[in-house]
């Protein structure tokens, strides 16, 4: 009877490497996820601007398709990355005070939707 008063206190001081780990990986994803971006906007076709125009600089006005393979790269690797911090948040999720990382799910699918649109376009 003892027992059944016996009040439970909370052993962790604080976060621990598992939810260390997913705070980098949300770190790395959001970096890849701009470095994707950053490539995919640098594979678009160039304006030509007025001192293009009177330079006589030939101005690239086709996408870059290797540039856009490499985006879809960055863009694969960081899906990887967040199944992997999803996976490991779901191991960490024991208590009802643990939560799932929000960055991690919007991340995720924001990479898959560029996936997708790569392989459509």
């Amino acid at each position: 009877m003892a027992e059944a008063n016996k009040v439970l206190t909370g052993r962790r001081k604080g976060p621990d490497a598992v939810i260390k780990a997913v705070w980098w990986i949300v770190g790395i994803s959001w970096l890849l996820i701009i470095t994707a971006l950053l490539i995919a906007s640098e594979a678009q076709p160039k304006f030509e601007t007025f001192f293009d125009r009177m330079v006589k600089i030939p101005v690239r006005n086709y996408v870059d398709r290797n540039l856009l393979q490499n985006a879809f790269y960055v863009l694969l690797l960081n899906l990887l990355v967040c199944i992997t911090g999803f996976v490991l948040n779901l191991l960490r999720h024991k208590r009802k005070t643990d939560r799932i990382s929000k960055s991690i799910i919007v991340l995720g699918v924001i990479t898959l939707a560029g996936i997708l649109w790569y392989l459509v376009l």
